[in-house]
C-alpha cells in the first residue's frame, strides 16, 4: 500500500515531516510533495495549501504521479452541537456546501454525474476505527461539508439538517478526485471551534495549533497500525 496523506496547513504539516525518515521533496503544480518512509510505510505527504482546488491538484498528483493508492486527509475543522471542540471525527459523508446547481434538477451540492455525497470505502472507515480503537482514541462519526469559506453561521447556509456536522475547506475535493479515479480515502477532522458561537473565533486562534499537532500524532499513531 502507497499512502498520500494531504494537509492543508503548515501548523498540520510540519509535525508530519518532521517524522519522516527520508524523504525526496518534488514541487508539482506548484505544490510541495514529500516522498519517502513515515513509520516504516511508504508515504507521500503534501502541503496543498487552503481550499477546494489546492486540495484537488494535490490529490489528483497523489494519485497520478505517485501512485497512491489510499489517501488520508487529515486537518482541523468547525462543528456544530453536539460536538465539541477537541472532538476526533471520521467523515462518513462528505458533501459539497457551496455548489448549487438545483436550478437544473440536481440536488443542493451535486455535481452533474456524480452523487450527492462522497463516502468512503467501509474497508477504510473500519480500517481506521479499528486503529483509533487500539490506540485508544475516542472518535466520532459524522457528515462534513466543504467550500471556499470559513462558516461562521449557518444562515448563510442553505436551510437543511447541519446537526453534528463539520465544515471545513478541503474534503469534498478530495473525496471527489478518490471517488472519480476508484482510489481509497478517508477524511479525518479534529474540531477547533463551534459554528456560531460568540466565542467561535477566539476558540479557533486558542485550539488551531493543539488541534493541528494532535492531527499528525494521530495520524502518525494511525500509520504504524495500517
Amino acid at each position: 500500500m502507497k499512502i498520500g496523506i494531504i494537509a492543508a496547513m503548515e501548523v498540520e504539516f510540519n509535525n508530519l515531516l518532521d517524522g519522516m525518515e527520508s524523504y525526496e521533496e518534488y514541487k508539482i503544480l506548484g505544490i510541495k510533495f514529500y516522498d519517502g518512509i513515515l513509520n516504516d510505510k511508504e508515504v507521500t505527504l503534501s502541503l496543498s495549501g487552503i481550499g477546494k482546488v489546492n486540495a484537488a491538484l494535490a490529490c489528483g498528483v497523489l494519485i497520478n504521479d505517485f501512485k497512491c493508492n489510499f489517501i488520508i486527509n487529515t486537518g482541523i475543522a468547525g462543528g456544530t452541537k453536539p460536538l465539541n471542540p477537541k472532538d476526533v471525527i471520521i467523515g462518513n459523508s462528505i458533501c459539497y456546501h457551496d455548489f448549487d446547481l438545483r436550478v437544473f434538477g440536481y440536488k443542493y451540492g451535486q455535481v452533474p454525474h456524480m452523487p450527492q455525497e462522497f463516502f468512503p470505502g467501509d474497508d477504510a472507515i473500519l480500517l481506521v476505527k479499528r486503529s483509533l480503537k487500539k490506540i485508544g482514541i475516542d472518535y466520532k462519526v459524522a457528515k462534513i461539508y466543504s467550500g471556499d469559506k470559513f462558516v461562521t453561521s449557518l444562515d448563510d447556509l442553505v436551510p437543511n439538517n447541519y446537526e453534528g456536522c463539520c465544515f471545513e475547506m478541503e474534503g469534498a475535493a478530495i473525496a471527489h478526485v478518490c471517488i472519480k479515479s476508484g482510489t481509497d480515502f478517508i477524511i479525518l477532522r479534529y474540531i477547533s471551534d463551534i459554528i456560531g458561537e460568540k466565542s467561535q473565533i477566539d476558540n479557533y486562534f486558542e485550539f488551531e495549533t493543539e488541534m493541528a499537532n494532535r492531527s499528525a500524532s494521530i495520524t502518525l499513531e494511525l500509520l504504524r497500525e495500517i
